[in-house]
């Protein structure tokens, strides 16, 4: 970005590395803690640092040019990043061994900008509540509003932030891997081929694909979108239960393998059914509990920011039908996209924003949802289809 007028001046992406060690954080930590963190840090490091180099060439620029680098992850991808051990997020208060924002050299965590250039880093919220959240934050400024808003940023984590300007609470909840393909026997990334929404209309099913390739498997937009159909169909009952009426029982093919973009076609197990039934309950438990902590009711929130790739995709009608949020919201719903890229962005740009997220993360209400005895309760409540 031009530090001056806020302009993007290149864009670049790419898979984390750090998937070799582990598909996903707690993988992730596990082996930080086997192994040291050496390898994990040193691998994203240097993945950032040849990002840099790439940015900087389609921007006709010198690396050296680049003055700030502001960084944004869970809190367990910031410690990796930082080279600090996740052990403090893996054993119990799980709180973070760092959490307020920072300004860092950035030569000394491997990135080759200007000799004085900065690392930014804005503040952990909790142990599962990260530097992204707070990135949302601070692009969303729910703590600035008068209405009562809540934002939900769904991955492996289903990490929330429920109220205004008067008070803020934030959760997270272990909704598991299953909205990002793992864990699903046909389950995919949001890659070329990934079905992506699903429809069942007049006796007939319809999908889409990512690039309009050959049906690969199911990204987690697909996903909910099978799930709410089946169900809506009378193809599941409340209780999950699969009664598809097609020849192998708890297995319903989507997508025949002579059809398909691979040799097994695309389908959905009971297994896979049961995966998506704890993530929901783990969010609708996640929202009743804020809800409860704010003593307010569905009626007072004003908006849904859907954060992240997943939350842009995903159809929200589906999602209410499986009962991952109250159908009372669903008008309310708005997808925000990269809500915590956004965040980054300006942390680069207004430094006394930056700083305000500092304060505002120390007056949040965090809550823990493994520590309430009524969590449990609300989780097998949301298990079952409304």
């Amino acid at each position: 970005m031009d530090a001056l007028t806020g302009k993007q001046l290149a864009l670049k992406s790419r898979m984390n590395p750090q998937t070799q060690y582990g598909a996903d954080v707690i993988m992730r930590a596990d082996h930080a803690l086997e192994h040291g963190v050496e390898q994990l840090t040193g691998c994203i490091r240097n993945a950032v640092d040849e990002m840099l180099q790439e940015l900087a060439e389609e921007a006709g620029r010198s690396t050296l040019d680049i003055c700030q680098v502001s960084v944004v992850g869970n809190t367990c991808m910031h410690h990796l990043f930082l080279g600090i051990s996740p052990a403090s997020l893996v054993h119990a208060p799980y709180n973070p061994a760092i959490s307020q924002g920072l300004t860092l050299n950035a030569e000394q965590y491997g990135l080759h900008i200007h000799r004085k250039g900065q690392l930014l880093m804005l503040p952990d919220i909790a142990g599962y509540v990260g530097a992204d959240t707070c990135g949302c934050i601070l692009a969303l400024r729910q703590d600035q509003q008068n209405e009562i808003s809540l934002m939900i940023d769904i991955g492996t984590n289903g990490e929330m932030v429920l109220g205004n300007k008067t008070r803020l609470a934030c959760c997270s909840t272990a909704a598991g891997p299953a909205f990002e393909g793992a864990k699903i026997e046909c389950g995919m990334r949001g890659g070329a081929g990934a079905v992506d929404h699903v429809v069942y209309k007049n006796g007939k099913w319809e999908y889409t694909t990512i690039g309009n390739k050959a049906p690969a498997g199911l990204c987690g937009s697909g996903l909910i979108d099978l799930v709410a159909q089946l169900y809506l169909a009378g193809f599941i009952d409340e209780s999950g239960h699969l009664e598809s009426g097609q020849e192998k029982a708890g297995v319903f093919v989507l997508v025949p393998p002579e059809k398909s973009g691979n040799d097994r076609g695309v389908y959905l197990t009971q297994k896979d059914i049961g995966e998506v039934q704890l993530a929901k309950a783990a969010i609708a438990a996640g929202i009743f509990l804020l809800m409860k902590r704010l003593e307010i009711t569905e009626k007072d929130i004003k908006r849904v920011y859907l954060a992240g790739a997943f939350g842009n995709y995903m159809n929200p009608e589906s999602a209410a039908a499986i009962g991952m949020f109250p159908a009372g919201l669903l008008p309310r719903i708005q997808p925000v996209g990269n809500a915590a890229g956004e965040g980054a962005r300006i942390a680069l740009l207004n430094e006394e924003e930056r700083k305000e997220m500092d304060r505002t993360v120390k007056n949040m209400d965090f809550v823990e949802l493994a520590a309430s005895p009524e969590f449990q309760d609300c989780f097998v409540d949301g298990l079952c289809f409304p």
